[in-house]
């Protein structure tokens, strides 16, 4: 079921003008098609016969702003059957969706949603889960063959893990989904609260290694993985879900450890990674990392990595204490993130609005939208397709 990554081409978008002649006294014939608008006139007076010359020039029209700022939205639905204003959402322009807890029942149902969701889309669409390696966040459980928990993945062979990888994809996309967020590759060292059962250990080496396995074999399958949560979670004291999140490391630190299973991820085939929320001073003291032009910065220019950089769910404290939606979502945009994501339905308007308004005030510039857009239905194309059974 795999596909190969397909380079996106840029849709030109061609209208045709009508003539500027002013004609006299006439009779006049209009002929229009459906793709393009063309004037054919025939002019008659009692005494001569004229015709004029008819000149078509050719004009770009602007992009649909509103179709390009819902494909930038990796939304939630509220429940396990698709409702009117995600379906509307989708036939907008929408190119991804995220499910939780709350929409899945078993697998009929859960195939039955993917194909709502494909033919709403009615073309490549992204549909996410969290399952991952270890115990406490597993989405799929009982639908899919179980994963290791984190400390047997630590003994396991690379190619024992790529194989668990693998047929996970495969049981996803058996299931209508394609895109798994994980695995977690932050180097944990002491205490983190938030990725606690959830990580892959201190060996940043290790980590590396076994989030590439995981990595190819979720892809072979066709399975796009999100490796988590650049740049490093590792150090987390406090949980982002609740409170804003500092981490005081250094660059040298960052580099030697938190930074090797990303390098590693990125090598291994990574077309998303998901940024976190932590604020980290060394890089950007202000901003939490989801919405920091530093750090995404760094991803793009140290790292070299080109695929989608998606946020961690905006609804969190740690980038949301203080912002609207709309702002969130404009800030993580302008940073350089190409998807963010929100689990909650209801601000979907509300960040579509904030998006044309920033474009139409220059906040946000079209090129860095389209440039956003344009990965989005890269990866989109490249996944495995979900498909529209009506």
């Amino acid at each position: 079921m795999a596909r190969g990554l397909i380079t996106l081409g840029i849709v030109a978008l061609l209208a045709a003008c009508t003539p500027a002649a002013d004609p006299p006294t006439t009779t006049a014939a209009t002929t229009t098609t459906n793709s393009t608008s063309t004037t054919s006139t025939s002019i008659t007076t009692t005494s001569t016969t004229s015709t004029t010359s008819t000149t078509t020039t050719t004009t770009t029209v602007p992009p649909n702003i509103h179709t390009l700022a819902r494909s930038v939205l990796m939304v939630g639905l509220p429940g396990p059957t698709l409702d009117e204003t995600t379906a509307a959402h989708l036939a907008g322009g929408g190119r991804a969706v995220i499910y939780y807890n709350r929409n899945i029942t078993d697998a009929e149902q859960v195939r039955a949603l993917g194909s709502q969701i494909s033919c709403a889309a009615g073309g490549p669409v992204l549909i996410a889960v969290d399952h991952e390696i270890g115990v406490p966040v597993r989405r799929l459980a009982g639908l899919v063959s179980p994963l290791p928990s984190a400390t047997e993945a630590q003994q396991m062979s690379g190619s024992d893990l790529e194989m668990a990888g693998r047929v996970l994809g495969e049981e996803m996309l058996d299931l209508g989904i394609n895109v798994d967020l994980a695995p977690v590759i932050d180097v944990v060292r002491g205490a983190n609260p938030v990725l606690t059962g959830r990580h892959l250990g201190a060996d940043p080496d290790l980590v590396a290694q076994l989030g590439a396995v995981f990595i190819r074999g979720l892809g072979v399958s066709g399975v796009v993985a999100v490796p988590k949560h650049f740049p490093g979670h590792g150090l987390s004291t406090t949980d982002p879900h609740s409170g804003v999140t500092t981490i005081d490391a250094g660059i040298d630190e960052l580099a030697s450890v938190d930074w090797v299973p990303f390098r590693a991820a990125i090598d291994a085939g990574a077309l998303m990674i998901m940024v976190g929320h932590p604020i980290y001073p060394a890089i950007d003291p202000d901003l939490p990392a989801s919405i920091s032009p530093a750090v995404l910065d760094l991803l793009r220019t140290e790292f070299g990595f080109d695929g989608v950089a998606v946020t961690d769910e905006v609804t969190m404290q740690g980038v949301a204490s203080g912002r609207s939606p709309g702002e969130r979502a404009v800030l993580a945009l302008a940073a350089g993130e190409d998807l963010v994501l929100v689990k909650t339905g209801s601000q979907v308007e509300e960040m579509v609005d904030a998006i044309v308004a920033a474009v139409d005030s220059g906040e946000l510039s079209l090129e860095r939208l389209q440039e956003a857009a344009a990965r989005v239905t890269r990866v989109a194309e490249a996944a495995a397709t979900v498909e529209c059974h009506t």
